[in-house]
């Protein structure tokens, strides 16, 4: 059997998508162990020497290669995964591109533990410049609302298609139960299940292994108490100064506390908390790191005390530690993701609730033992979907 993996851009920096494709390729490989399987990725050469397997180019994503020329990759594939992220809501046109080439060359086809908002890319489904001026003028000089007329018409647009191709997929897998109740506005979808996001599965690599200088691993050993940091660049925090004194708070209130800064870009993030260091009045009490493998990221994040992050998946490889995180959202998924835990989100990239931020990471400091009891219990009632939903991939993947 050949199985072609595909889905959200993988190899392209961002190392919670890194952390989902590491982990299918295992759960894959665990149920079909004599399988060839193939990756669709923007680092051929990085994937193919990590997991020792066959790549093709990232359809969809490079200009080079449209979606539309993934059948080119398909001959003699048996089936494909759309796997990834919140790529149904992100990417909804993409997703249903890549399904529908790879459906009309009659490749079986399956949707895998991917993340769905209650809204839809603004990118996409919103007006912007030109058009949006105008239809602003027109709903000041008439009244009419062309830009809802517009928006509702291209989200309605959309629903209709996911139905028709999500309904025409072998298996459908949400990554939680608000994502499938997102995918279910589409259509009733009777038979798709919410399962939980494939990266609480991710290994990780040994301490030893860790690719620091020992004066960055001798700092990090130092501290008493451990604060991880992820801002995202692509939605950065709108009140970033005040969130940077918020941590040389953090720092002066906690003697012993590290902040130790983990970009899920290694390019864009990075810079962004470089700018963060350098704003600070404790610099030598931020351990900057610039990991590029999930593994080495869930091996630091394991030895945190708090996570704080606007980063999915920096939050979920603390927990696959049980090390509580605080989101600062952007969407829903984050807010969806930690509900179970009983954490929270302390407000949004555009407007911080910094009260809530302290007193969560406060908590969170004086109570790591009481939730790592709770959060056991929960990562258990994830596994266990998790593994139900395998089971029914295996099904489907070795069904004739």
């Amino acid at each position: 059997m050949r199985i072609l993996l595909g889905g959200v851009p993988f190899g392209c920096d961002n190392i919670g998508d890194e952390a989902i494709l590491a982990s299918v390729i295992g759960l894959v490989r665990g149920i079909c162990p004599d399988a060839e399987l193939i990756v669709s990725t923007g680092d051929r050469a990085g994937t193919e020497r990590k997991f020792g397997l066959k790549t093709v180019p990232l359809y969809g994503f490079d200009p080079s290669t449209p979606a539309e020329r993934l059948g080119e990759a398909l001959d003699g594939v048996d089936f494909y995964i759309w796997a990834g992220a919140t790529g149904l809501s992100d990417y909804p046109e993409m997703a249903c591109t890549l399904l529908e080439t790879a459906q009309a060359k009659n490749v079986r086809t399956a949707v895998w533990s991917v993340g769905m908002n209650d809204v839809f890319n603004p990118a996409f489904f919103t007006l912007h410049g030109k058009k949006k001026k105008l239809a602003d003028a027109v709903k000041s000089c008439f009244g009419f609302d062309w830009e809802k007329r517009w928006t509702d018409r291209r989200i309605n647009g959309i629903r209709q298609r996911l139905a028709r191709t999500l309904g025409r997929c072998d298996l459908v897998v949400l990554r939680d139960p608000r994502s499938l109740e997102a995918l279910r506005l589409c259509a009733p979808f009777p038979d798709a299940v919410a399962s939980a996001d494939t990266a609480i599965l991710l290994k990780q690599c040994a301490p030893d292994a860790l690719p620091w200088s020992e004066a960055n691993r001798d700092l990090f050993r130092s501290a008493s108490e451990r604060i991880a940091v992820c801002v995202s660049e692509q939605n950065r925090i709108r009140e970033f100064d005040k969130f940077t004194g918020w941590l040389d708070g953090m720092l002066e209130n906690h003697p012993g506390l590290l902040a130790v800064t983990i970009p899920m870009n290694p390019k864009k993030d990075f810079r962004v908390m470089e700018e963060m260091k350098r704003q600070s009045k404790h610099p030598d009490r931020i351990l900057s790191l610039r990991l590029l493998e999930p593994e080495e990221v869930q091996a630091v994040a394991a030895d945190c005390s708090v996570i704080v992050s606007s980063r999915l998946h920096l939050l979920i490889l603390g927990l696959n530690n049980l090390v509580p995180g605080v989101g600062i959202a952007r969407g829903s998924k984050i807010e969806y993701f930690l509900a179970p835990f009983g954490l929270t989100t302390a407000g949004t990239t555009d407007r911080l609730d910094l009260p809530r931020l302290t007193g969560s990471v406060e908590w969170a400091l004086a109570h790591q033992d009481e939730f790592k009891k709770r959060a056991a219990s929960v990562r258990a009632g994830m596994l266990a979907d998790l593994g139900r939903a395998k089971e029914l991939l295996k099904q489907t993947l070795t069904s004739t």
